[in-house]
């Protein structure tokens, strides 16, 4: 379709590639006109990781940051949907996407560019490519989050992120089984191994609230998930209630957060946001520092050159 963009082109497959992580592999560039990125993510499927990821953006944007999202879940593009963005994304003078925007947050997915019903039977580097081309060739206005949807696990999509895209932390998502949280914990431990922070984990569906009598019951065994963010010594962001409204309103691409505000679910949403929002100020902070004392050790060097010089 003229003036549109579809992904992924033009795929350039190499050999074999030297460890990313390695000491001495230069930092990525960063994202033009994003501040940092946050990665919603999660150690298996069906934990509503993508639920997670468009609430959680909903709710920073009602917070008044600008926000983004970027669907990195190729095979099972959920964001589009949920948003209520539909198909259609159209270029720039530049030809970069323009991303969609829906409830005060732009978003890209490769729902995006593709009819609903169309399967993406590609391969590792189709992907991959398409993956970087929702970062380096859309035209992001100024945000200060870009939050990004993992597919669930710990494969290509991810490390190939890791590498090329300079990460600021990463939010886990857990429903509250034994099995979904061993899984949540291969991913911390994935995070921590590559030195990103993971600024907490979510308990998704860990209870159902009444609609009549606001009466919260347990759906699982309780602290599983909280035990797991203890062990790795990551904070547990809080539980999400299960709302029985919520999956009619993200069929109907208005996330629970701007539909229903003053649900349990919403206002839970909202903490969680407002803790990301600290963790993401902490790591600004930090690398301020870092500035200032790389800057501060140029100076001094600069003047002791200087000081050399007249001596000589």
């Amino acid at each position: 379709m003229s003036g549109q963009r579809s992904f992924p082109v033009d795929v350039v497959t190499e050999g074999p590639a030297e460890d990313p992580f390695a000491r001495g592999t230069p930092e990525p560039d960063p994202i033009p006109g994003v501040e940092d990125v946050v990665l919603v993510a999660s150690g298996k499927g069906g934990v509503g990781k993508s639920t997670v990821a468009a609430n959680l953006a909903c709710a920073l944007a009602r917070r008044g940051r600008r926000v983004g999202i970027v669907d990195a879940d190729i095979y099972g593009p959920s964001v589009a949907r949920m948003m209520g963005t539909g198909q259609g994304l159209d270029l720039d003078e530049q030809g970069r996407v323009i991303p969609a925007h829906s409830h005060a947050v732009w978003s890209v997915s490769v729902a995006n560019a593709l009819p609903p019903e169309a399967a993406v039977v590609w391969k590792g580097p189709l992907v991959a490519q398409a993956v970087m081309q929702m970062f380096r060739e859309v035209a992001w206005p100024d945000l200060e989050i870009l939050l990004v949807d993992l597919p669930p696990g710990t494969g290509d999509v991810q490390l190939t992120i890791l590498e090329q895209v300079p990460v600021t932390g990463a939010v886990i998502v857990s429903t509250p089984q034994r099995l979904a949280a061993v899984d949540a914990e291969r991913g911390i431990a994935m995070f921590h191994d590559l030195d990103i922070p993971v600024f907490g984990v979510v308990e998704n569906m860990d209870a159902y609230v009444c609609p009549c009598c606001g009466e919260r019951q347990r759906l699982f065994a309780e602290g599983g998930v909280e035990l797991l963010a203890r062990r790795r010594h990551v904070r547990y962001l809080g539980g999400i209630p299960l709302d029985p409204g919520a999956q009619e309103l993200a069929d109907s691409g208005r996330p629970l957060v701007v539909a229903a505000p003053e649900s349990e679910a919403a206002k839970a949403f909202d903490r969680v946001a407002e803790a990301v929002e600290r963790a993401v100020a902490q790591e600004r902070r930090a690398r301020e520092a870092v500035i200032s004392d790389e800057a501060r050790a140029e100076h001094e060097a600069f003047w002791e050159g200087l000081l050399e010089d007249e001596d000589d």
